[in-house]
């Protein structure tokens, strides 16, 4: 039973500055302060590429995640396709909730830059419990609305930073 969302905004940058610049994880880490707690790449130069595995500490609508992925499809530097599975602890660790999650992010040129956008979603399982978690995130939690806000702040973030003068001026030129 998924629950799922998209962002997308126009950054007056390039596909490939934009790919350069978020796919560092302190970058990523950053667009979003108050909810990601860090991101690693197994990869030996720490970036993504398409087989590889990674890991990130988040929060989703309040909700601590330790969320363990891996990149199943990458078209450099125009899509990235991710999938995972989310450790949502409760009770202080008692029990553990393994939510299958994934994203595709899609970096379209246009004629002003590029489009970002960055659709997510999250599998609740299709039980009992599935649909009583599923009910809890969606109503209680108005996990789908902070869902998006997540996402959007982070596509934010990245928008600010690219088209910042200061990023402009230490861009590496060609």
């Amino acid at each position: 039973m998924y629950v799922t969302d998209s962002a997308e905004i126009a950054i007056e940058a390039s596909p490939e500055d934009i790919w350069e610049y978020v796919t560092d994880p302190v970058h990523w880490t950053a667009s979003n302060p108050e909810e990601h707690y860090g991101l690693e790449y197994d990869t030996p130069d720490n970036r993504p590429q398409e087989g590889a595995t990674f890991h990130q500490a988040e929060e989703v609508a309040g909700m601590f995640a330790d969320l363990h992925g891996r990149f199943a499809y990458i078209d450099h530097p125009d899509v990235a396709v991710w999938t995972g599975t989310a450790y949502y602890p409760f009770l202080r660790g008692l029990v553990t909730v393994r939510i299958p999650e994934g994203g595709t992010i899609r970096l379209e040129e246009t004629d002003g830059g590029t489009r970002m956008s960055h659709a997510v979603w999250m599998d609740f399982p299709n039980n009992r419990r599935g649909r009583a978690l599923k009910w809890l995130f969606t109503t209680a939690l108005d996990g789908k609305a902070k869902l998006y806000d997540h996402t959007n702040k982070e596509l934010l973030f990245f928008k600010k930073r690219l088209e910042s003068p200061r990023w402009e001026a230490s861009r590496p030129t060609e």
